[in-house]
């Protein structure tokens, strides 16, 4: 009896020594693995190793045993490895991982006296959608792997892989709304906020500047770098600048909508025509006016203390967040003798806080000593007419004598 149970005891120590790792919830190691085997049988493989990688490692698992290797990538980078002895497998739920590898690679089973070829499938394109391999009856038996169904003729042996995972049709990109603001504006169709599902800006901004022209009566942008013509006489001009979002995609922060939501479109600059527009620039700001072509762009002007026929001061109406330039004429610049262009620069400086720089998320973008959130330089040109005033124009003689 006693050797009965010594022996009995001596062979379930070697069934336990014959039960894999796996067995025990033990997961073996696979670093790196980021490709598999669409369906994992007997045969072989062929891939890529990825970058510079000097190992592939794989993982094999088959028959509830477990094994893992390595593969040295030959002088072109070139692993492959045949899955034969040890590494052959016949089970239905059998898997093959391997990786780093580039997509590319390719692997081939054997059933019987046939064979298939497939693809080496990316691990993270196999929770993508797949479609369902059409069913031709009984006469073919089919079953899924990873990213592909085996398809096999009994009558014949034949075989074959169909992927399921299938390439997309080309689609052009979809361009996401800038955060900022939905609607008219208007009682029917007030300002809501977007500050979800919206592509966020990068805090940039733009100064605008306008006038109106006097003859015409139209609003006439002026371009960073543009020039004006400084009115002649006792004419006067007033330009407007403000300071806008660049429309990358920016919403108020605030939670008061005001006047039709007017709020929640803060500094949307297609508001600068509006008669809104005093309530939708942006808020907190404050400007410096510098003229002339000196170093620096110029001398900075004091309000009221006009150089070179250049001044300014907060606009006649709806002031607050804006300043008004005003050119008038100026001999010293423009006359029979003189015709002397002036360099003009508009900074515009944001303050700290929930009413300045974090009205709006993203913050808007300004200097790091400075504050100054964006500028704009235009030139004060001539009359054309200055050049010739005082000059009479006498036309050619017709009918010269010297001939």
């Amino acid at each position: 009896n006693k050797l009965m149970k010594l022996m009995k005891h001596i062979t379930i120590a070697l069934v336990l020594c014959a039960v894999p790792a796996m067995a025990f919830g033990q997961v073996a190691d696979c670093e790196d693995c980021d490709h598999q085997l669409s369906v994992y049988r007997s045969g072989g493989l062929v891939a890529t190793a990825a970058g510079d990688a000097e190992m592939v490692n794989y993982r094999a698992t088959c028959n509830n045993v477990t094994r893992t290797g390595q593969m040295t990538p030959n002088d072109d980078g070139i692993v492959n490895k045949l899955l034969t002895g040890d590494l052959a497998c016949d089970a239905d739920d059998g898997t093959f991982e391997l990786g780093p590898i580039t997509d590319g690679g390719w692997f081939w089973i054997h059933i019987g006296d046939n064979s298939a070829v497939g693809n080496i499938v990316a691990s993270d394109v196999l929770m993508n959608a797949e479609t369902d391999i059409t069913d031709p009856g009984d006469s073919i038996t089919m079953m899924e792997g990873a990213g592909a169904v085996l398809l096999t003729h009994p009558a014949t042996g034949r075989t074959g892989l169909l992927p399921t995972i299938l390439p997309e049709p080309h689609m052009e990109p979809v361009a996401a709304t800038p955060c900022g603001a939905a609607g008219a504006g208007t009682g029917a169709s007030p300002f809501t906020r977007v500050d979800s599902e919206c592509m966020m800006g990068d805090g940039g901004t733009i100064v605008l500047a306008n006038y109106t022209d006097s003859i015409s009566g139209a609003t006439t942008r002026i371009m960073d770098g543009g020039t004006v013509t400084r009115p002649a006489g006792t004419g006067s001009l007033s330009i407007t600048v403000d300071l806008w979002g660049n429309g990358t995609g920016a919403f108020f922060n605030g939670t008061d909508g005001g006047t039709n939501g007017i709020n929640f479109a803060r500094g949307n600059a297609h508001l600068s025509g509006a008669a809104t527009r005093h309530l939708a620039r942006y808020t907190g700001v404050t400007y410096t006016v510098s003229a002339g072509s000196g170093v620096g762009g110029g001398s900075e002007i004091t309000s009221g203390t006009a150089l070179e026929g250049v001044d300014h001061a907060a606009p006649a109406e709806n002031g607050d967040n804006a300043v008004a330039v005003s050119v008038v004429d100026n001999d010293a610049n423009c006359s029979t003798t003189n015709n002397f262009p002036t360099p003009v620069t508009v900074s515009a400086i944001v303050a700290d806080g929930d009413t300045g720089a974090e009205q709006v998320t993203p913050a808007i973008a300004r200097a790091a000593t400075s504050n100054i959130a964006g500028t704009l330089k235009f030139t004060v040109v001539c009359p054309t007419a200055s050049a010739n005033m005082g000059q009479e124009l006498v036309p050619e003689n017709p009918f010269p004598t010297d001939k």
